[in-house]
C-alpha cells in the first residue's frame, strides 16, 4: 500500500481518536500523545484493515489498551512513590507513623554490645567491611589472603545473626 493512502487514512481517523481520546482524559497533552501511539502502533497492521469498515473499532481497542498500560504504569509508579517518601507500619497499615527512637537505641547497644565480643582483628576488619571497603582492600590493608578476609567476615556475620537473632524477621 502507498503511505500517501495511509497517511491520508491515519489523518481521516485522527480527529475521531482525538475525541475518543478525550473519554480517557481531558488533558489536551494526554490526548494528543494517546492519538500519537495509537497512530504508531497501528502502523504496523494497517494494512489488515485499510479499507475495513471495522478500522475505528480497531484503532479504539489499541487506542484503549495503551491509555490502560500507562496507567497501570503511572499508578505503579505513584505507589512506589508513596512508599518511598513515607514510612508504613509492618502490618500492612495504610496510616503514617512516627519514629520511635528509644527503641532505635536500644537495638543499637546490643548490635555494639555484640560486636564488643567479637575477637578486635574480626571486630576492625567487619567494621571496615560494613563501611564499604573491598574484600581486595581488606585483604591488603590486614595483610591477609583474600579468602580469609572472606572467611573471617563470614563467620562475623554467623556470630552477629545468632548474638541478634531476638530481632529476626517473621
Amino acid at each position: 500500500m502507498e503511505s500517501k493512502k495511509i497517511n491520508l487514512a491515519l489523518l481521516e481517523n485522527q480527529n475521531i481518536l482525538k475525541n475518543i481520546a478525550f473519554k480517557f482524559t481531558k488533558d489536551p497533552e494526554e490526548i494528543n500523545e494517546l492519538v500519537q501511539e495509537t497512530l504508531v502502533r497501528s502502523i504496523k497492521y494497517l494494512d489488515n484493515f485499510f479499507n475495513n469498515p471495522k478500522l475505528v473499532s480497531w484503532l479504539y481497542v489499541i487506542m484503549k489498551n495503551v491509555y490502560i498500560n500507562h496507567y497501570r504504569r503511572n499508578q505503579r509508579h505513584t505507589e512506589y512513590e508513596i512508599f518511598k517518601n513515607s514510612r508504613y507500619k509492618e502490618d500492612g497499615c495504610s496510616e503514617p507513623f512516627t519514629i520511635n527512637t528509644v527503641e532505635g537505641r536500644f537495638v543499637m547497644k546490643d548490635i555494639q554490645d555484640a560486636l564488643k565480643k567479637l575477637p578486635q582483628d574480626h571486630y576492625e576488619l567487619f567494621v571496615q567491611y560494613m563501611e564499604g571497603y573491598k574484600y581486595r582492600e581488606l585483604s591488603d590493608h590486614f595483610g591477609l589472603p583474600e579468602g580469609t578476609v572472606k572467611t573471617r567476615i563470614h563467620h562475623t556475620r554467623k556470630f552477629l545473626q545468632k548474638e541478634l537473632s531476638i530481632y529476626k524477621m517473621r
